[in-house]
């Protein structure tokens, strides 16, 4: 069995994190990057590949691929070429990973591909698992669809597939915490928009204990809800952060603000999403961080 493992969105800051773990794992990782010199002097110790046909040499004689790939949702502004590049950064790359792995000659071929929880649409109330269909309704979400559509492609052939609906990913080295706690730490709190919205988060720690479990398992098939198995409403957070800093935190800043704030990426806060890790609890994860509260008091105390 080859013990390589193809990980796009490698330099990124979850796949920064799931390629340390894996290569303490044994794993050969070869990273892909747009900018692959650039990233070699940061990474040395992986192999580093860029997007074009070296991508498809490489997924054809790994058979394993992790797939982290997409510009970040926060990165600007929405504008119409923004949106074109989050859906081409996503879904062109899972193309040529899925036409490479019909050609592999590995056993066992695997893709975990990463997803996204606005292709849940907005769900108010209700609870959402796997076995939800894909909406269209948010942009992203529709992105979302495109992407999990492209990589569910890859189950027709020999390869095993897992697609994560990734939540809010929760850590105090990158991702959406640095932004959402820079009201608390200039002293005071707030609540985004009605604050009842239901906000599907995970650990930064869960998540990339999940990926490599999804990697390695093969009970792990289908769409998986990579989140926490306590949801927390937009309140709960706030209360949260401003109980581990010490701050107030009740303070709401309405939805029309947040909007005007945010641009598009604000449908990442302001609907509702209240997802449960059905197939995670299934196959045994052992989650470190269940619960809001402890997961901000760990985040905040590293």
């Amino acid at each position: 069995m080859s013990n390589q493992v193809v990980v796009t969105g490698a330099n990124g800051w979850i796949g920064g994190h799931a390629c340390r773990v894996l290569h303490r794992l044994g794993w050969e990782v070869v990273g892909v990057s747009r900018t692959p010199e650039q990233a070699r002097d940061q990474h040395p110790q992986w192999r580093w590949i860029g997007v074009g046909d070296e991508l498809e040499q490489a997924v054809t004689e790994a058979g394993r691929v992790l797939n982290l790939a997409g510009r970040n949702a926060f990165e600007q502004p929405w504008t119409t070429e923004f949106v074109d590049a989050m859906r081409s950064s996503r879904i062109g790359t899972t193309e040529r990973i899925v036409d490479a792995l019909a050609r592999t000659g590995v056993a066992d071929p695997v893709l975990v591909s990463a997803s996204g929880y606005p292709v849940c649409g907005d769900g108010g109330e209700q609870e959402l698992d796997e076995d939800l269909p894909a909406s269209r309704e948010l942009v992203l979400g529709d992105i979302d669809a495109e992407w999990e559509a492209v990589a569910a492609r890859a189950a027709g052939g020999p390869a095993r597939v897992a697609i994560m609906r990734i939540g809010l990913v929760l850590g105090g080295d990158g991702g959406g915490f640095p932004v959402l706690r820079q009201p608390f730490d200039a002293g005071h709190g707030v609540v985004l928009g009605s604050g009842r919205q239901w906000l599907p988060w995970i650990h930064l720690s869960d998540v990339v204990g999940l990926l490599v479990e999804a990697l390695t398992d093969p009970a792990y098939r289908g769409v998986v809800n990579a989140v926490a198995p306590q949801p927390a409403r937009h309140a709960e957070l706030a209360r949260a952060i401003g109980e581990a800093l010490g701050v107030p935190w009740q303070d709401q800043v309405p939805a029309d603000r947040v909007a005007e704030a945010l641009g598009g990426a604000s449908e990442l806060l302001l609907h509702s999403h209240r997802l449960v890790p059905r197939r995670a609890l299934a196959h045994g994860f052992d989650f470190a961080h269940p619960e809001i509260t402890g997961a901000v008091r760990d985040i905040v105390a590293a």
